[in-house]
């Protein structure tokens, strides 16, 4: 039986990291989307939310958030169920409590995370 590629939608306005994170991923076997905040994040989920099987979403980024990216897509049922890892540069408990309490699986802050280490963290949440 054919295994269905994993489709990740990382959601970073820092274009070189959204690279990086990219080639990372892709290297590990995934199919990667992107978009550069979290309007950009929302119009992917209406075309394609049953290919995407796991958010990377940043937190603070111009146009939408991440915390505003994150209710929307925690609010709408279609979207509700796809995980969501928060990766930041915010080491910030506050930060991390409310993202946690809104439905992100994972907070982590990108500075402390190597690109193999997010694809770890990628492949334990939907493989």
């Amino acid at each position: 039986m054919e295994q269905k590629i994993k489709t990740v939608l990382i959601v970073e306005d820092e274009e070189d990291l959204r690279e990086i994170y990219s080639r990372a991923l892709m290297a590990g076997g995934y199919e990667v989307l992107q978009a550069t905040n979290g309007i950009e994040a929302l119009e992917w989920l209406e075309r394609k939310s049953e290919k995407i099987d796991l958010i990377l979403l940043d937190i603070v980024m111009p146009g939408m958030d991440g915390f505003e990216a994150l209710e929307k897509i925690k609010k709408d049922e279609r979207y509700e169920k796809i995980p969501v890892l928060v990766s930041t540069n915010l080491d910030n408990d506050d930060d991390r409590r409310q993202a946690l309490g809104m439905g992100a699986k994972e907070y982590f802050v990108k500075s402390q995370h190597t690109p193999s280490e997010l694809v770890a963290k990628v492949k334990a949440v939907i493989n």
